[in-house]
């Protein structure tokens, strides 16, 4: 069975939450033929920022074979750059452009970031870069001015709640109790993503009670799991890692 945060994910502008003022802007760079070969989206986890480079994609005319999505935290090392630099040139396979995602940006590394300078620098009319990042203070300040930069902000409570309602009714599932709803409203902190994978968690459960629990349970695990990754970074600073320690005991 699809996990409903991709079964639901948006696939048209019309259908993206909380991100009125961005998508109002794309739109009108898509129709004056304007949009810039370098944007990049920062903002929480789970708040449509690889979405928007997807619909962006089908709104340039780019072709499956013509889009490659790298995420930096799997792959960040200068070969990666290189073999982007070497390929940007050609022609398009199928589409009318060449589209490159790089996720979670701020992981590059200082030489493939002074590589991925020189590719925006470059950048042919048919290739697109859309970079995606939870932090961009991280990339280097060139890097930022050759950007179009587009800040996306956690979605409000009330369209995660409308986002819910409709996909309980959508999926049948009656019988998921407004407290559930509430608590996942409460530790999604505005990621939609975050909050349809609390729901898929409990969409077989059938007591209200054990639902909220449920929820509680995931949430304290995923808490646990970021106080063990700060503990075994070395490159994090004590005061990083109490800031998640104070969260915790919020």
């Amino acid at each position: 069975m699809e996990e409903l945060y991709k079964k639901y994910r948006p696939a048209l502008f019309k259908q993206v939450l909380g991100q009125d003022n961005v998508v109002k802007i794309l739109e009108g760079k898509i129709k004056s033929s304007a949009l810039p070969h370098a944007i990049l989206f920062s903002g929480p986890s789970g708040v449509g920022k690889t979405t928007l480079a997807r619909i962006l994609k089908t709104k340039l005319g780019c072709g499956d074979e013509d889009f490659v999505e790298i995420n930096c935290a799997d792959f960040r090392g200068i070969d990666m750059v290189r073999d982007i630099r070497r390929q940007m040139n050609l022609s398009p396979m199928f589409g009318k452009c060449r589209i490159w995602l790089i996720d979670e940006a701020h992981r590059w590394t200082g030489e493939p970031m002074d590589g991925a300078l020189k590719m925006l620098e470059d950048t042919p009319p048919h290739v697109y870069f859309m970079l995606a990042t939870t932090n961009p203070s991280k990339l280097l300040p060139t890097i930022l001015n050759r950007c179009t930069h587009f800040n996306l902000t956690p979605l409000p409570e009330k369209d995660l709640k409308n986002l819910l309602e409709d996909i309980r009714l959508k999926e049948n599932a009656i019988h998921i109790s407004p407290e559930a709803l509430s608590k996942i409203i409460e530790v999604s902190e505005g990621s939609a993503r975050k909050a349809l994978v609390l729901f898929d968690q409990i969409i077989r459960v059938k007591d209200s009670k054990n639902q909220v629990e449920t929820i509680q349970s995931s949430d304290m695990k995923k808490q646990a799991i970021e106080i063990a990754r700060a503990l075994i970074d070395r490159k994090k600073k004590w005061p990083e890692v109490a800031a998640i320690l104070r969260e915790v005991e919020e």
